[in-house]
């Protein structure tokens, strides 16, 4: 997700939003039909939307399923160590050098292994995997390609995910001609600052033709 080139903190990229997504293989999916029909991949972005940290947890390992990968890792590292100290004493006695410290690095990785599982199992009961995963997924594209993607993806779900409604502050109480739901009604909330997440917002013009027939009116 964070990879060459995508320092974190960078700005949201700007353009049109063509789909969202419940799922990041959905979006990557659309992403593969776009660049296979001739579009720039760098014009087309994939936008986690709602990010939360997911712990799943799981049920810890045995004493002896610990004990085994301990061994097998210390193992490895008793042959790497072996092999150093066979080419530092001109090759004598190689098989007897690796074979010690094999036993020695599975013996000390067994120890360390089982008893920080002790000292693990001590605070937690079970295991916690933590994850980063998002609601939902956007595929924004550049302005210059968005008829182009359009035309090749057909029309896609662009809705947001369902999430309840704020309760009103006291100042939105007071104030009759505000609603909560407004901004939601947008469809893409904008961001704390005011600007909206993809593209410019244009005002609406003013209808000067039913501006003049009112004051004709009068």
């Amino acid at each position: 997700m964070f990879g060459p080139g995508a320092p974190i903190g960078s700005p949201l990229p700007q353009g049109q939003l063509i789909g969202n997504y419940r799922s990041y293989e959905a979006a990557l999916s659309a992403v593969d039909r776009v660049v296979e029909a001739g579009v720039d991949p760098r014009f087309l972005s994939i936008v986690g939307r709602d990010l939360r940290s997911v712990y799943r947890l799981r049920h810890r390992p045995s004493y002896a399923a610990v004990a085994g990968r301990a061994a097998l890792q210390g193992a490895f590292f008793g042959v790497f160590i072996g092999l150093l100290i066979s080419m530092m004493s001109g090759g004598q006695d190689l098989a007897m050098t690796i074979g010690s410290t094999v036993v020695m690095g599975a013996v000390i990785w067994v120890l360390f292994g089982v008893i920080g599982e002790m000292m693990r199992r001590r605070q937690l009961k079970y295991a916690m995997i933590p994850t980063m995963t998002a609601v939902s997924y956007d595929l924004v594209v550049d302005n210059s390609v968005a008829d182009q993607v359009s035309s090749v993806l057909g029309p896609q779900p662009t809705g947001t995910p369902s999430r309840p409604a704020p309760a009103p502050t006291p100042e939105q109480a007071e104030q009759p001609g505000t609603d909560a739901s407004d901004e939601n009604s947008r469809g893409i909330p904008d961001l704390p600052d005011g600007r909206p997440q993809y593209g410019v917002r244009v005002d609406p013009t003013p209808d000067t033709d039913q501006d003049s027939d009112e004051s004709q009116t009068r």
